[in-house]
């Protein structure tokens, strides 16, 4: 059997990761422990999934700068295809992340990244599925190429996925930019910010949400199947969602059922908390 081939529409960022030794004081000079890595969620999810065998292209927009240059290159080592426009006005993504006691606050500037607009997407001929990183449909900016992205991607047969990725930013406009999505892939805050299941069900095929160390839940209109996560020790949480997807959805495209699916989308967020960064090596 040939792997599935995906298209993933979403950022490229740099994430620098920031663990503090001692509470954050204002005026003061905090020491911490500061590491730069690759991340992005459209581009963790890429990864993700040629790691795991999928033959994935993904399309992003990234600034003419060495952070671009080398998160094109990083890409290409991990086995993923880029379509990339190269802004010549915005810089990368870039994201600070803040570790403390196992958790994460995340600080973004999307740069590039929000300039995505529909001419920069490549014909998705060839392609099985798309999934698109719900970043692009919250930022205002890019809203319009990601729209575009799943109008393109049902007009050519292809089976959608969506992460609406943050469930602070999510509004009732959401759920219509996602309506006749195969596939949402919610945390169970953003599902309850987005009215619940049932809600949710009104408009996509399924639903597949995770909840931290509690089980995996998979929604369609035949019924609700239930995965439970491993439980390794934590060093960064960041990209765990991603990489859920990328597992979750090499299994479904390979002809599994939701309860497989949800039992490998798992095992890869597992592997993705276990490590620093967002990405599988």
């Amino acid at each position: 059997m040939r792997p599935p081939r995906v298209v993933v529409v979403g950022d490229i960022a740099v994430d620098v990761i920031v663990e503090p030794r001692s509470p954050a004081v204002a005026g003061a000079d905090v020491p911490a422990r500061i590491r730069t890595r690759a991340g992005g969620a459209g581009a963790n999810t890429a990864a993700w999934l040629a790691h795991l065998g999928a033959d994935v292209t993904l399309v992003a927009r990234v600034g003419d700068d060495p952070a671009g240059r080398a998160a094109a290159d990083d890409l290409h080592a991990a086995g993923v295809r880029t379509a990339l426009t190269v802004d010549p006005g915005h810089p990368t993504c870039t994201v600070v992340v803040l570790l403390a006691d196992g958790d994460r606050t995340m600080l973004s500037d999307r740069g590039a990244a929000a300039r995505l607009a529909p001419a920069d997407l490549p014909s998705f001929g060839g392609a099985d599925h798309l999934h698109l990183s719900g970043y692009v449909l919250l930022d205002p900016a890019s809203r319009t190429a990601g729209r575009a992205a799943l109008a393109q991607a049902r007009s050519a047969g292809l089976t959608t996925s969506v992460d609406p990725q943050v469930a602070p930013a999510l509004g009732p406009g959401f759920v219509d930019d996602v309506r006749d999505v195969d596939l949402l892939l919610p945390n169970a805050d953003e599902l309850a910010a987005l009215g619940g299941v049932d809600r949710v069900l009104d408009v996509v095929g399924a639903v597949a949400a995770t909840d931290g160390a509690a089980p995996a839940r998979w929604t369609d209109r035949d019924g609700t199947w239930t995965a439970v996560p491993p439980h390794p020790d934590v060093v960064d949480p960041t990209g765990a969602g991603d990489a859920f997807d990328a597992g979750l959805l090499v299994a479904w495209l390979g002809g599994s059922g939701p309860a497989a699916a949800l039992e490998a989308g798992c095992a890869a967020g597992a592997a993705a908390v276990s490590r620093l960064g967002a990405r599988p090596r």
